[in-house]
Order: structure tokens, then C-alpha cells, then sequence
């Protein structure tokens, strides 16, 4: 089986790492992501000498074209790069952008929706929150008294991360099985109606929920000299506004796998494009890669 061509274009450190790995079982060419080992660069779209099976996108924000090398590039001109019945994988991708591939006869996968990616990324996440707690603090996570709000896949790395690390370590979330399944793991929880009652005794608060929980009123508790870190996507479950008002460090730490961990965060995208590409049969479920 003929190796299957990727053209990866645009990014952060995060894709060099995914495109030296991408390597390893395809032929890779890089638009904008100059420095992966193996990849062939590319000047513009139009030093393409082939056409593309599989077109890698970062993550992408709203509109019709992608910052490559401080350019704006129109996604119709990278799409037009690959064969018809290809594939265009990319971060969430947009109700407009998934319509514009597919009226190119393009099949479309939004890797970040993948659980297994998701799972993984949570791991540098974790360690990204830990490495905030300790900058922003001058006294030690050993011992200090932390709080992670929400116990799924983020708020468990989190959670276990900081425990390890010797902090007394809680847990509030809404629903009663996820408190005992805290509580089961050995961290002190209380359901999230509570929040407001107990959050003047932390030292460091993590929030995981995707929701607005951390209202004025709630903050307004909390103790001098804590530190918020906010892990929920935009725009995150902390009212920022009365955080600065309340003189209130609260840092919204948004795609900490990319900030923390670049080489383990693109090898992981990687493997879930190698997930992708096998299921669709792009790829060969029987190569070895390194």
C-alpha cells in the first residue's frame, strides 16, 4: 500500500511535533510549520507537487481562511489540494467551514472531537495548571489547600496531579455519583451549591466546568492571595470582570496541552489522525511506526 500524503498547514508547535510523527507512517509536506523533521516544506500552496489524501488544519477559528506564517491563506485554496473523496481533518471546525468542505466533495473530521484525544489532553492540561499554581504562588503546592471545580476528564487529571503533589486536595461538582466517585478516590468533596460556603478556605481554584460558576457573589468569598485558574473553554466559568475588581488573580488558561507541552500535545494529535486515517482506510492498520 502506497503511503497516504498529508499536507499539514498553519499551527503552533504543537504541529511540528505532529508532523514529525505524521512521518512515520505517510508523506508529509508543511505549509507555515517550518522545522519537522522529515516534512517537506512548502513556500506557498502553489509549491504543492502532488495532490493531498488527507489535509491537516490546527485548530481554527470562525471565517474562510487560516493564518499561515502571518499570512491569511483561504481555506478554499488549501481544500482545492486535495483529492476528491479526501480528507480534511481539523480543531473545531464550523458549521460554515464543514459546509465548504463538503460541497468540495471532501469528507471532514473534527479531531478534538475525538473522546481518546480528548483523554490524552488532559494529561498536559493538568500538568500546565499545576505549573500556573506554582508561578503565581510564593509559597508551595505541598501542603497548600486546593480546589478543583468539576470531576470529568480534566478535573480527575487535576485533581490526582495536585494531590500527588501533596496539596489537600477537593472536589466540588453537581452530581451526586461524581461526589462519591471523588470521595471514592480519597479528596474531600461537597456538591456545588455549596461553592459559596466553602471556597474561602483555598489557596489555589481550578475550574473545569464549562458553565458561569464562579459568580461575583461566590468570588467574593474567597480568600486573600488565592489564585484562580480557569480551564473551561471560552468564555470560561469565572466572571473575570469582578475577579479584577476584587483584586482577585484569575488567569483563564486557555490550550495549556500546546503552552505546556507541545511535543507530547502534537505526537497526540498524531496518534488520533493515525486513529482516523485507519478507520477510513487511508492508512495501513498494519505499518509500524516509531
Amino acid at each position: 500500500m502506497d503511503k497516504a500524503v498529508f499536507l499539514c498547514a498553519g499551527g503552533d508547535l504543537r504541529q511540528v511535533y505532529m508532523c514529525e510523527k505524521l512521518c512515520a507512517f505517510g508523506k508529509v509536506y508543511e505549509l507555515g510549520i517550518d522545522g519537522a523533521v522529515g516534512a517537506e516544506v512548502l513556500s506557498s500552496t502553489e509549491d504543492m507537487p502532488e495532490m493531498a489524501d488527507v489535509l491537516v488544519l490546527p485548530l481554527l477559528s470562525c471565517g474562510d481562511s487560516i493564518d499561515i506564517g502571518g499570512e491569511k491563506v483561504r481555506l478554499e485554496s488549501l481544500v482545492s489540494l486535495v483529492k476528491t473523496g479526501g480528507l480534511v481533518l481539523g480543531g473545531r471546525i464550523s458549521a460554515e467551514q464543514e459546509k465548504l468542505f463538503s460541497q468540495m466533495g471532501l469528507q471532514i473530521e473534527d479531531y478534538f472531537k475525538r473522546e481518546s484525544l480528548a483523554v490524552k489532553n488532559s494529561i498536559p492540561t493538568a500538568e500546565g495548571a499545576l505549573m500556573i499554581a506554582m508561578v503565581n504562588s510564593a509559597d508551595t503546592v505541598f501542603g497548600s489547600d486546593v480546589l478543583v471545580i468539576g470531576f470529568g476528564r480534566t478535573g480527575k487529571c487535576c485533581a490526582r496531579l495536585f494531590k500527588a503533589a501533596g496539596a489537600e486536595c477537593s472536589v466540588a461538582a453537581r452530581r451526586p455519583e461524581v461526589l462519591a466517585q471523588a470521595w471514592s478516590e480519597g479528596f474531600d468533596s461537597f456538591p456545588l451549591i455549596e461553592l459559596a460556603e466553602n471556597i474561602g478556605r483555598f489557596d489555589t481554584i481550578i475550574n473545569t466546568v464549562p458553565a458561569m460558576v464562579l459568580t461575583e457573589d461566590v468570588l467574593a468569598s474567597v480568600k486573600t492571595g488565592c489564585t484562580v485558574i480557569d480551564l473551561a473553554s471560552k468564555p470560561g466559568g469565572t466572571d473575570f470582570a469582578a475577579a479584577k475588581r476584587l483584586e482577585i488573580n484569575a488567569i483563564h488558561a486557555l490550550a495549556l496541552p500546546g503552552k505546556a507541552a507541545p511535543a507530547a500535545a502534537g505526537r497526540m494529535i498524531a496518534e488520533t489522525i493515525r486513529e482516523i486515517t485507519d478507520e477510513r482506510g487511508i492508512t495501513n492498520c498494519q505499518q509500524k511506526t516509531n
